[in-house]
């Protein structure tokens, strides 16, 4: 017996000795990444700049500069800031070393990144861009509605022979919960203000309520309107022509989309890069076209933060994610600490201003409360500027009215 416990304590042991080295190692490994700086890249002249579109464009800056946890074991989406990536394409427009703009990929949104509005955003920095003179140049494969809006502007858009564009228009699907609980005998209260407040409905309800479905026909009708003139407008089609199009083909076929003059041209990735190789003096080389990626040139863009007296700062605040009580995590607006950054700023000589970026859905009512609180008081002192992005929803609207 004394042998069996002996054996069964040294397996313990062993077990939490294994199992505290590998935390150990993973904290110093999420440590190391953070830290990683990449080098500064070159730009060589006459250079096209890559947009990859196959990352996550969103408000606020990434959590991690450099390579992020998902770096160690290769399954991170890139992350691009939405100002670092007008920056500088406004910066490439002026910039003799760039060419053109080369767009690739297909956009990966998630949480609330990538939303029309960011899109919108990048869209009009393109059109800048174009202003200059240079080409840009875009080839789409399985393309959605949010590639398809960034891309339709482009000089040269080209369509994969075996690709499509998927255009479905915008919905909204809802779960409802209410079916479930009466099975299983759950009841729900809810206290809720004013005939148009859906949170609760899921738990309530079986289907829409005529209050939730106008609300949302209105929104969903009143975006798709816009982005139908947008995409029309880039075409140089008629935005009627455009819903006739789609009506027909929620996917719409390579063929269908070359004859409407959705795209200019149907090609395959190695002719578009053969072209780009004979811009930029490379064809027939055994070599890559002369690029740069937008990730590589945004760290070579001074922010204009680098700039100006020290004293006089404007502060740019961030308020991305769902609204929760506390400090809240990675991807959230935590109302605690929200509160005490703004009141930091607010009690900052040095800031002269402050802008609110709003990309939020809303969340805890007690923690929006804490935060249109302090923006008040700084509004007090200060002037407070509201930017809203793709969402500015409940909560999300609550901190930015004040």
């Amino acid at each position: 017996m004394k042998n069996f416990f002996a054996s069964f304590l040294g397996t313990i042991a062993g077990l939490a000795f294994t199992v505290t080295a590998m935390v150990v190692v993973m904290i110093g490994l999420l440590i190391a990444a953070s830290s990683i700086k990449p080098p500064v890249a070159q730009v060589e002249t006459g250079s096209y700049l890559v947009f990859d579109l196959s990352a996550n464009i969103t408000d606020a800056p990434p959590e991690f500069d450099g390579a992020g946890p998902g770096a160690i074991f290769g399954n991170e989406t890139t992350t691009l800031q939405l100002r670092s990536v007008t920056r500088a394409l406004r910066e490439a427009a002026n910039d003799k070393r760039i060419a053109g703009v080369a767009i690739f990929g297909a956009l990966q949104p998630d949480g609330y990144g990538s939303g029309f509005a960011a899109l919108s955003e990048v869209r009009a920095a393109l059109a800048d861009f174009k202003k200059s003179g240079k080409p840009v140049v875009a080839y789409l494969e399985s393309a959605t509605t949010h590639d398809l809006y960034l891309a339709a502007g482009a000089t040269d858009l080209a369509l994969d022979p075996y690709g499509s564009l998927m255009v479905p228009g915008l919905a909204s699907e809802p779960t409802f919960f209410a079916g479930a609980f009466e099975r299983f005998g759950v009841g729900v209260q809810v206290t809720k203000v004013g005939e148009f407040k859906s949170y609760a409905e899921p738990f309530v309800r079986k289907d829409l309520s005529p209050q939730n479905r106008a609300q949302l026909e209105k929104l969903l009708g009143d975006l798709w309107g816009d982005l139908l003139a947008d995409l029309a407008a880039d075409r140089e089609m008629a935005p009627a022509e455009l819903q006739a199009l789609i009506d027909s083909e929620g996917i719409i076929r390579p063929e269908s989309a070359l004859k409407a003059k959705l795209v200019d041209r149907l090609a395959y990735r190695d002719q578009v890069l053969e072209k780009l190789k004979a811009a930029t003096g490379r064809e027939g080389a055994g070599e890559a076209f002369k690029q740069i990626a937008l990730g590589d040139y945004m760290r070579t863009v001074s922010p204009p933060s680098a700039h100006g007296d020290s004293d006089k700062q404007i502060a740019i605040i961030y308020a991305e994610g769902a609204i929760v009580d506390g400090e809240g995590e990675q991807g959230e607006v935590g109302g605690e600490r929200f509160a005490r950054e703004l009141r930091a700023l607010r009690q900052d000589d040095n800031v002269r201003a402050i802008v609110l970026r709003v990309n939020s859905p809303g969340g805890s009512a007690t923690a929006s409360e804490h935060i249109q609180r302090e923006l008040r008081l700084a509004g007090d002192v200060k002037p407070v500027v509201v930017s809203m992005g793709s969402y500015a929803a409940s909560g999300g609207y609550w901190i930015s009215a004040y």
